[in-house]
């Protein structure tokens, strides 16, 4: 053969190669790799889990993902973290997490106060809190406290340390340190700025968890962005093992505990079966890293460090089969059993991956050569793995096997009360397998919560809110997939795809994107039309402004905003339909009015004109739920 065609054929394999790479990791829609944990409560928080409607106390160490609300009642306050970051909640807030992907977290904030720490960001990533009023995308590291007023809707953001922009109709306003902001309508002209607040017990609340967290020993060790790193400083202690490196080992558990033992097993999709550990320290080591016993003692070993970690549902292999399942078959339905992988084992999802994310969750986890995570993988892809003839380190460890009833693994039940005790040929006769061949019951999805009397108003819940990046689509009920799940127990369904700006708010009701806005304006450059306000006319000089007072209840805005201004004001009951219909009427002229006010002042900035000639040709507005009250212009 010459050279001409060896090479055209060698190039002819590479390309087939890589188009057949492609395609493969193209045909999967992967999980995240990060989700949230709700890590530290006080007084009554509730939540209510994605898809669903009724609202639960909260679970220790339950993850938190796209879907997933959360309402702190009177007094309460929370904290949940989301990798590097960590967002805290004041009382009488409700949120929801929008979108919790490896580029964007997008949590929606109805009513209430959140301080939030983003200690790092990844080229490409984004952090966005979703109001009624606007969406506030954060550019940068830093600390930042978003207030949301329950009655209005009025939106305060303050930035102490970093960068973002507000978005919203037809406008965007740049913020950065130092800035304090209170935005009273949609289109982001009628604000006030101020001077940075002192800080509340709020504020000092937020302040104590970031020392917390800065300060951790375990930093040492670990990588900043495994969710939950400094709970096991107070828990256990870190010493270096040969052949392994440094090693955590637990110091307040009892002879017979074993990883994966102490807790429960959840649904949540698009993982599936989910461990949720009853430990204070018990999240880390249960999704990230391996376990390995070390004389007699059970060791946690993190995935290397400078790596982006990657969580795992649980990392464990599970044991059955049928002529298992007979001969250990007890009141409560046949077993199912399970162990911690230990370290350079291979983590075999029982859902469907790319190539590049089955390599990320192992090696991100755990030393493993690359050659046996491709084989794995070819295997896994195709359908034809069989761990059962994996030799695993800790299945013949004495104690590390865990089994329980079916019923108990699948409504949620807490496992150690219920293990069964195996004696040594039950461990070693049962068959390998990556799945637990179990279909989720709705107490799957619930989880261990009881039902709770406090939860958001439903207009809070309701409320509309504006987002920079559209959010996938709400899940669907549990009743909904119930029937599908049962064809395939253990599996959970592939996700759906996410939905475009153009077709998310077919998808999220309450949802309006702002994409990319021909000729919106720089409300920050052009100014407030707000009476007296010192930034309306030259924002960029220095001005002396007075300190934010948060004892002062902001007052309604402009009120021609199409946001939930205008309705939360609106009484429910009876009323007159007549007043009304003309109340909506008056607001269809403000917010037509409105649009001619923004396009006069684009078409101004084009031209270099002064902007406010077009609030001068505006004639005075009624206040729709006041008509008496007319509105001059600011």
């Amino acid at each position: 053969m010459s050279k001409s065609p060896r090479l055209l054929h060698l190039l002819g394999v590479l390309l087939f190669s890589l188009v057949t790479t492609h395609v493969a990791n193209a045909a999967y829609v992967d999980p995240p790799g990060r989700v949230a944990r709700l890590d530290h409560t006080q007084g009554e928080v509730s939540y209510s889990p994605s898809g669903e409607n009724e609202w639960f106390n909260v679970v220790l160490n339950r993850p938190l993902i796209r879907g997933d609300r959360l309402w702190t009642d009177r007094g309460a306050r929370a904290e949940f973290q989301v990798g590097s970051s960590a967002v805290r909640l004041d009382s009488n807030t409700s949120v929801e997490i929008l979108d919790l992907s490896d580029r964007v977290a997008q949590i929606q904030l109805t009513q209430g106060a959140l301080n939030l720490r983003v200690r790092r960001m990844y080229p490409g990533q984004s952090f966005e809190v979703a109001t009624p009023t606007l969406a506030f995308t954060i550019n940068r590291p830093g600390r930042y406290r978003i207030d949301v007023n329950p009655r209005n809707a009025v939106t305060t953001i303050v930035v102490w340390e970093g960068a973002g922009v507000a978005y919203g109709e037809n406008a965007s306003f740049p913020l950065r340190a130092g800035d304090t902001v209170r935005f009273y309508d949609t289109d982001l002209r009628d604000y006030q700025m101020y001077g940075l607040p002192r800080e509340d017990d709020f504020d000092r609340y937020s302040l104590d968890r970031d020392r917390r967290l800065d300060r951790s020993a375990s930093l040492r060790y670990l990588d900043d962005d495994i969710v939950g790193y400094q709970d096991l400083d107070e828990y256990g202690n870190w010493r270096p093992v040969r052949n392994y490196g440094n090693v955590w080992f637990p110091n307040r558990v009892d002879a017979e505990w074993a990883p994966y033992r102490d807790g429960h097993w959840v649904w949540q999709e698009p993982w599936g079966w989910t461990w949720v550990d009853n430990a204070p320290w018990g999240f880390a080591p249960s999704h990230y890293g391996r376990w390995v016993n070390v004389s007699n003692r059970w060791g946690w070993i993190p995935g290397p460090r400078n790596v982006r970690p990657v969580y795992a549902p649980a990392l464990v292999a599970f044991v059955g089969g049928s002529g298992w399942s007979v001969s250990l078959s007890l009141g409560g339905g046949s077993p199912i059993g399970w162990f911690p992988l230990g370290p350079r084992e291979v983590y075999v999802p029982s859902y469907q991956a790319s190539r590049d994310y089955f390599k990320r969750v192992n090696v991100n986890n755990t030393v493993v050569n690359n050659t046996v995570i491709n084989n794995v993988y070819n295997n896994y892809s195709s359908g034809t793995i069989n761990v059962n003839q994996v030799n695993y380190a800790n299945r013949t460890v004495t104690g590390a096997v865990t089994a329980v009833p079916r019923t108990v693994f699948v409504n949620a039940q807490p496992v150690r009360r219920a293990a069964i005790r195996l004696d040594r040929k039950a461990v070693t006769t049962g068959e390998i397998t990556r799945v637990a061949p179990i279909a989720p019951s709705v107490r799957s999805v619930i989880g261990a919560g009881t039902i709770v009397k406090a939860r958001p108003a439903r207009e809070a819940v309701e409320r509309h809110v504006f987002v920079r990046n559209a959010p996938p689509p709400d899940e669907r009920p549990f009743a909904a997939r119930e029937q599908q799940l049962q064809k395939t127990p253990g599996r959970a369904l592939e996700p759906r795809a996410v939905k475009s700006n153009h077709d998310v708010d077919a998808a999220r009701e309450n949802v309006r994107v702002i994409g990319e806005q021909r000729g919106a304006v720089d409300a920050r450059a052009v100014g407030s039309r707000r009476a007296g306000d010192k930034s309306g006319t030259r924002p960029d000089e220095p001005v002396n402004l007075q300190p934010l007072d948060r004892s002062i209840e902001p007052a309604n805005g402009a009120g021609n905003g199409t946001g939930d201004h205008g309705r939360s004001n609106e009484r429910k009951g009876p009323g007159n339909a007549q007043q009304q219909e003309q109340r909506q009427t008056r607001r269809e002229q403000q917010e037509a009015e409105r649009e001619r006010i923004a396009e006069c002042e684009r078409q101004a900035m084009l031209q270099k004109k002064d902007v406010r000639e077009c609030l001068i040709m505006s004639p005075p507005q009624e206040n729709p739920d006041n008509p008496n009250a007319v509105q001059g212009h600011r």
